[in-house]
């Protein structure tokens, strides 16, 4: 990765947005890129750096969105057959030079945030293990009124995750607790006895909070373990954290799978003109629709092609092409 891309990549975790590190790790000529091309990609598509020509950066950029969403990384395999393996994504490769690529992509997210609200000593405890597995934390409130707590949700990128402590032990914990909801962190979770927590919901009830929103709150917060001294309630607290992320991250995966089988099955039946996205007749890419790519119109009927020497190959015998494709 060169220096700028290394600049690029400081910038976007210093302003907390996502984005997936493409590279190149095989390819076969003739093709445009090279084994150690870089790219990265943020979540409005945008692509800096060169990670090959028009036949795949727009399915690097649309595997790469996918990653951001389900926080997975996976290995493209343009052009290639499978061989077996079972830890590739083929992607068809048909036009231009017809070489073969293999690019991996990996989502990259900004350090978890951590906002811990007491001077207990299980909030310190919290705090300290919380930096100890490598969050962001923010001791206390910091200042935080609701209104600015909501705007720092609002303002949250995508996958950027925002995890959220009340241990004032009975010092303010309803005022807390209201603050830190506007912010609509990941994880809001209480120190408190199960009956205090009752007391703690009917204040947000009559605060006029949505009651999705207060049964979302966590409390008492941390798994059943046993824990008495506050070092182990944290830990009983970040457990609670951890495996909460596990489900959030295999339901955001199962999503993603869900998605790309409709979007396939939706490919095969969309009429011709009409979507958004479309299926290059020659090589079978996923290709917008949008007029940013080349089109050629046959029988009153509009394709769309990855690259002008898809576009050419499909002028010249359009029949077979249709034909082949059923």
């Amino acid at each position: 990765m060169d220096r700028h891309l290394l600049d690029v990549a400081a910038r976007l975790l210093d302003q907390r947005r996502p984005y997936a590190v493409a590279t190149v790790v095989r390819r076969e000529r003739p093709s445009s890129a090279t084994p150690g091309n870089t790219a990265l990609i943020t979540g409005d598509g945008t692509v800096h750096g060169f990670i090959g020509g028009s036949c795949t950066q727009p399915e690097v950029v649309r595997h790469a969105l996918a990653a951001l969403g389900d926080r997975n990384p996976r290995l493209l395999s343009f052009g290639g057959s499978p061989d077996g393996r079972d830890d590739m994504v083929m992607v068809p490769m048909a036009c231009g030079s017809e070489g073969k690529v293999e690019v991996h992509v990996n989502p990259v997210f900004p350090a978890p945030q951590l906002m811990v609200a007491g001077e207990s000593p299980i909030a310190r405890a919290v705090a300290r293990l919380g930096e100890a597995m490598g969050y962001e934390v923010a001791d206390g409130l910091g200042g935080l009124g609701g209104a600015a707590a909501e705007s720092a949700g609002a303002e949250r990128a995508p996958g950027a995750r925002l995890y959220a402590v009340v241990a004032t032990m009975g010092q303010g914990d309803e005022e807390a607790v209201e603050q830190l909801i506007a912010a609509r962190p990941d994880y809001l979770g209480v120190v408190v006895s199960p009956k205090r927590m009752l007391q703690v919901r009917e204040y947000l009830a009559g605060r006029g909070i949505c009651g999705s929103r207060i049964a979302e709150v966590h409390g008492p917060a941390g798994l059943d373990i046993g824990a008495e001294r506050p070092e182990e309630v944290a830990v009983s607290i970040l457990a609670e954290i951890v495996a909460l992320g596990a489900i959030e991250t295999r339901a955001a995966g199962e999503a993603g799978e869900a998605r790309a089988a409709e979007e396939a099955a939706e490919a095969d039946a969309i009429p011709a003109g009409a979507p958004a996205s479309a299926t290059d007749p020659v090589c079978g890419m996923t290709v917008a629709a949008d007029g940013s790519r080349p089109s050629f119109t046959y029988q009153d009927n509009t394709y769309h092609f990855c690259c002008p020497g898809c576009r050419a190959r499909f002028e010249a015998d359009p029949a077979a092409y249709l034909a082949a494709a059923g």
